[in-house]
């Protein structure tokens, strides 16, 4: 399972593994009622078999629900599990992006500063917030004010199937 915040890179047939290294956007408004890795995976012509570890905190993403995480660049910003809030905005929101080839970071989307819902910015890889311009880098540390600090990173693993998110 990945490491909370940490880059989790992708290794086929044998789950994730943490990467310190560092598109096409979607979103998705219940990813909790939409996610099953037990699903096939539409372009593998068979059954997945998760290798991630999956609880009552974690979503799961599989590449057949949402196939925008297969492509570097891709994003999934939705709602967090049934009393999950970050610790800034109390907000339910949080982003999933796979910046660089099988890797994958997931935050809480509200921005510090006023809680507006930050986007990823793929040209810079960046996280933006569209209220006031602050910026985050991968780790979700603020690059450019006015944010006070950064965004709440949240475990992630990946396998296969798909991304897994686990919430505190």
């Amino acid at each position: 399972m990945g490491v909370a915040g940490a880059a989790v890179l992708l290794v086929p047939g044998c789950g994730a593994q943490t990467d310190s290294g560092p598109g096409d956007g979607g979103t998705a408004d219940e990813a909790g009622d939409d996610a099953d890795a037990g699903e096939p995976d539409g372009g593998e012509g068979g059954t997945c078999q998760p290798t991630c570890a999956e609880g009552s905190k974690t979503l799961t993403f599989t590449f057949a629900k949402f196939p925008q995480l297969r492509n570097v660049g891709g994003t999934v910003t939705t709602k967090g599990p049934t009393g999950y809030s970050d610790p800034s905005c109390h907000l339910d929101l949080f982003i999933v992006v796979q910046p660089t080839a099988g890797t994958y970071v997931a935050f809480s989307a509200g921005c510090p500063h006023q809680c507006c819902t930050v986007a990823y910015n793929k040209a810079h890889s960046e996280f933006l917030c569209p209220c006031h311009g602050s910026t985050f880098n991968m780790s979700g540390q603020v690059t450019g004010g006015p944010a006070p600090n950064g965004l709440q990173k949240l475990s992630v693993c990946a396998d296969d199937c798909g991304v897994y998110v686990s919430f505190p």
